[in-house]
């Protein structure tokens, strides 16, 4: 078994936003595996702070991903140092989660800018959310079960500072953001030692970063194809497939 050596200290490299649509034309059939019982979950679309803690339609307190991706989880959180764990807070996202988060965005920046056209409401929206897919080939990248949401717990069960919140999308959420040491509330070298250590094992272990939200990393799908110069592997997954994956009662399909 070769050994990976990990610096945790490492950089996160300033990182181009890559956009484009790349189809999948030879999709795997490889199927999800629910994380629950090995990794600890935290489903944040199942008490969803944005609506008071209540569940978003369509999601559920079990968390599921490709088989490969969990694997490749379990690599990179064996990266980390003694007494630290992931927390997982999304990965699978069934399309009826992906409509409800589209939704909820859209209509808060259609009510926040009036003066928008419906383009640049789009637009806006685009930033927080990819637009929910019901074509299989052209998916969003949660519903193909290759992107992960997650963030580390150390030694004392706490999660790191990793200077701002899960979803909290502003210039913050970028990975690279406390870089440059004197970006945001001054020098926050807590933030920016914690987001390379999350960065250097998922990376160490094969997944690519979206450069503008630290908690999110890819394997398989249309963003890691755009990074690695690869064609996607995953296809979107409809929610009748994966709700005959999970135990019975996982997924709910209407808010709670």
């Amino acid at each position: 078994m070769v050994t990976i050596m990990i610096d945790y200290n490492r950089p996160v490299p300033i990182t181009e936003f890559l956009s484009g649509k790349i189809p999948v034309t030879h999709p795997s059939d490889e199927p999800l595996v629910c994380m629950n019982d090995r990794f600890i979950c935290d489903s944040k679309y199942y008490r969803w702070a944005e609506t008071g803690g209540k569940a978003l339609p369509g999601s559920g307190p079990y968390i599921m991903c490709r088989r490969t991706v969990f694997e490749m989880l379990e690599n990179a959180e064996a990266l980390l140092p003694e007494g630290y764990r992931f927390i997982i807070f999304d990965a699978y996202r069934p399309v009826a989660v992906q409509q409800a988060l589209w939704d909820y965005y859209r209509g808060r920046f259609r009510e926040q800018n009036p003066e928008k056209t419906e383009e640049e409401i789009d637009e806006m929206t685009l930033f927080c959310v990819s637009l929910p897919s019901y074509d299989i080939l052209l998916p969003s990248l949660h519903n193909t079960g290759g992107a992960v949401d997650l963030s580390i717990i150390g030694p004392d069960g706490k999660e790191l500072d990793m200077g701002c919140e899960f979803d909290e999308f502003t210039d913050a959420a970028w990975t690279a953001y406390f870089e440059d040491g004197q970006t945001g509330d001054g020098a926050n070298i807590r933030a920016r030692d914690n987001r390379r250590m999350l960065y250097s094992v998922m990376t160490g272990a094969g997944f690519t970063n979206l450069p503008s939200e630290w908690w999110h990393f890819d394997y398989g799908d249309e963003k890691w194809g755009l990074y690695t110069n690869n064609d996607p592997v995953y296809a979107g997954i409809p929610d009748a497939d994966a709700a005959e994956m999970i135990p019975q009662g996982s997924f709910i399909t209407k808010t709670e």
